[in-house]
């Protein structure tokens, strides 16, 4: 039956009937030109799926419209003209994303989580013994505005401030912040220039924070960008974080309170309040859809478009898809996760702070069950008012009831760490030319107690003069009271090493953070290492050790020439036979595969680290033989993320140690769930990190853009929307 709305001619326009407009467009033919969005609706989940995973045919241009005169020219130079994310094509929007990628991984998030349950206590101080309020203006808008400008680096003492400024975007929907036009945009400004000076601040005085963690990733030489350029990440996280999280809160409590035996089923603990938000997610979620440009002709669930024109991808429509969702106008809590929603969007442009705004609901969810008792809507659900339609969707307010009781002393929650280890002080006080190419620091820490502490294959991040971060293995002994690097000077990279060899001198003053380590020796009572080149320097402590255990080891030494080999002298000279040094220019390429003859088949490791070409090599070597299990490597870059064609693997549940086979064309996410797990997913493409898992044993191919260079390295976890394994079986902590 149609809307009102819909009967008059003019779908779309009338927010209380909005789900029944999509239920029209979703069982008519075609894709339906919309007057109110201004694009053709495009209202099935497998459609919506497939424009959101081709955004090269289906670009985001339009989702974030061009700032129309007056303010184009007045905030020229000063406030990014496209600053959010969501309106960026590649290869601007991955390049500027994955400098932020990373911080918003759900395991990461968790240490706001006390911060976060804090604050959401002292505001519900402030109304807790009034029996009443606007949930809207009382809580849901304060707190993730705190939220969101604590995580990104503000002071989330001025969130009204902030709020106020973020309005502007908003224009006449913003009905929360009092000012004209001229008066927003000003505070627009101001806010602007605010966040630049915190910039300033952060480059000099690194905190735990999304701003410094943005400058920790340049300073890495892991993303190029300008200053400028990493100005536009923050305005735009701020408003898409706080607006969809203020929305979220209150349509999913409408909904749940709604109902109490739901309400009850929802708060019975953490868990049940995560799963409960998951459907209403799907169920009503703060975003109605986002805007397409055609930039070719193609054609979408069988309907021709020509390059040029625009479509409005409903995701409120997909979550409803009775094709993929059982009863989708129901609110089903127990509702089985194997087909995603589309609550957060899909694809590259899934929303970034998906794992933040979970942590966040969740939260607000449990602090307002425990603190407000009997708590009900004061007026009946179907008289509660949504915004206007448009690309996003909320409440105008929330007037909620609970029994009154007094403001309780609550003990003060743990301070958020730091999420970086501190930078230690160093000074150069030798320094040693070991080949032509290769240069030897030792750095002295001020005070001796100072000196971290650090196992064999650990390494540390050095800050250069310039602030630049550069991650050097440690080829001393552990427990001495110097740290002692090599560096291999590499006129190709990104400067790092021609600054040490040509900048650093004796006497110069540092800065280091760490140690590290992802390459512990394991015991194990035959060992085989493996150097190429400047890759001795992790092995150096190693084969100490080594020796101190009693195991039978022997180290391969690989270069071009002895002259390419540092340390060699003094490793055949402390070692003798021991050591192997191979020169490809006097005996050839060395066949890995014979290393294996004389490698026992238990008990035993092949550790190597240098080039990628030998540990790829080698890796593949022992595929072939069957022995993945008795390689470790250490590499100085991810491997390169070329794949070969995709093979059936075993993943181990290891709670429950079944097996799940994954097929060629099957994901790790989708062949757990259909076995029963409740991984949630958003993007589906490596860029969010909702999906992580555990690696508990075997080797992870990496596909995502998520994890860290380090974490990749590590092996530890893995994003199961899309990596795999490198070998037949890997083991799951699920």
């Amino acid at each position: 039956m149609p809307s009102p709305s819909a009967a008059a001619g003019c779908p779309f326009t009338d927010p209380q009937h909005l789900f029944d407009d999509l239920a029209a467009t979703r069982a008519a033919d075609g894709l339906p030109y919309s007057e109110a969005f201004d694009a053709r609706v495009v209202s099935r989940y497998d459609e919506i799926v497939a424009a959101l995973h081709d955004p090269g045919t289906f670009s985001s241009i339009p989702t974030v419209p061009e700032m129309p005169s007056p303010w184009r020219e007045r905030f020229a130079g000063r406030v990014p003209s496209r600053g959010t994310l969501i309106g960026l094509d590649d290869p601007d929007h991955d390049r500027l994303r994955s400098a932020v990628n990373t911080f918003f991984v759900p395991r990461r998030l968790a240490r706001y989580e006390p911060w976060i349950r804090e604050q959401a206590h002292l505001l519900v101080d402030t109304f807790v013994e009034d029996g009443a309020a606007d949930l809207k203006t009382a809580f849901a808008l304060p707190l993730p505005l705190k939220v969101i400008a604590h995580v990104v680096g503000l002071d989330a003492g001025r969130w009204e401030w902030i709020g106020a400024a973020l309005g502007f975007f908003l224009g006449p929907r913003d009905i929360h912040h009092r000012g004209t036009p001229e008066e927003k945009a000003q505070r627009l400004l101001d806010l602007h220039e605010h966040v630049l000076e915190v910039m300033a601040e952060r480059r000099r005085d690194r905190r735990d924070d999304l701003i410094s963690h943005v400058w920790d990733e340049r300073d890495s030489g892991a993303v190029q960008m300008t200053d400028f350029e990493m100005l536009s990440l923050f305005p735009g996280l701020m408003l898409a974080g706080h607006e969809t999280s203020s929305n979220l809160i209150c349509t999913g409590l409408s909904h749940l309170l709604a109902d109490p035996a739901r309400y009850a089923a929802a708060q019975r603990d953490d868990d049940t309040r995560a799963a409960a938000l998951e459907e209403l997610f799907r169920f009503e979620s703060a975003i109605t859809g986002m805007k397409r440009l055609v930039t070719r002709d193609t054609a979408l669930g069988g309907v021709p478009l020509r390059a040029g024109e625009h479509v409005f991808l409903a995701y409120a429509s997909g979550s409803r898809d009775a094709r993929h969702f059982a009863a989708p106008d129901d609110i089903d809590l127990d509702r089985p996760w194997a087909v995603p929603h589309l609550g957060f969007g899909q694809g590259v442009h899934a929303c970034l702070g998906a794992p933040l705004a979970r942590l966040l609901l969740r939260v607000e969810l449990g602090v307002l069950h425990e603190r407000l008792p009997d708590l009900r809507l004061a007026v009946p659900s179907d008289e509660l008012e949504r915004t206007v339609v448009s690309e996003g969707r909320g409440m105008v307010s929330l007037p909620l009831a609970w029994t009154p009781v007094p403001v309780t002393a609550r003990a003060t929650p743990a301070v958020v760490g730091t999420a970086e280890s501190p930078a230690i002080p160093v000074r150069v006080t030798g320094r040693r030319e070991l080949t032509a190419d290769v240069v030897e620091l030792t750095l002295a820490v001020d005070r001796p107690d100072d000196v971290p502490a650090w196992e064999p294959g650990a390494h540390i991040d050095l800050e250069l003069p310039d602030g630049a971060l550069r991650q050097y293995s440690l080829c001393g002994r552990p427990g001495a009271a110097e740290l002692r690097i090599a560096v291999l000077r590499e006129d190709g990279g990104h400067g790092g090493s021609i600054a040490v060899h040509d900048d650093v001198a004796v006497g110069d003053r540092l800065r280091v953070r760490g140690p590290r380590n992802h390459f512990r020796l394991r015991p194990a009572s035959s060992l085989l290492f493996v150097a190429g080149g400047i890759g001795i320097t992790p092995l150096l402590p190693m084969l100490e050790e080594a020796e101190h255990r009693g195991a039978d080891w022997r180290l391969l030494y690989l270069a071009r020439s002895t002259e390419r080999m540092p340390y060699l002298d003094e490793l055949r000279t402390s070692h003798g036979t021991r050591v192997e040094a191979w020169s490809s220019r006097d005996r050839g390429r060395l066949d890995l595969d014979v290393v294996w003859a004389d490698l026992p088949d238990r008990d035993a490791y092949v550790y190597a680290c240098g080039p990628e070409g030998l540990l790829a090599g080698l890796e593949d070597s022992a595929r072939r033989a069957g022995r993945e299990g008795q390689v470790v490597v250490e590499r100085f870059a991810a491997r390169p993320t070329t794949h070969g064609p995709n093979r059936p693997f075993e993943v181990v549940l290891a709670r429950t140690e079944e097996v799940v086979t994954v097929a060629e064309d099957d994901t790790v996410l989708d062949a757990v769930n259909r076995a029963g797990r409740a991984v949630l997913s958003t993007c589906r493409e490596g860029t969010c990190g909702t999906c992580e898992a555990v690696v508990l044993d075997g080797v992870p191919e990496h596909r995502d853009s998520v994890l860290s260079l380090e974490e990749r390295l590590a092996g530890r976890t893995m994003m199961t929307c899309v990596s795999r394994c490198r070998g037949s079986r890997i083991v799951l902590d699920l």
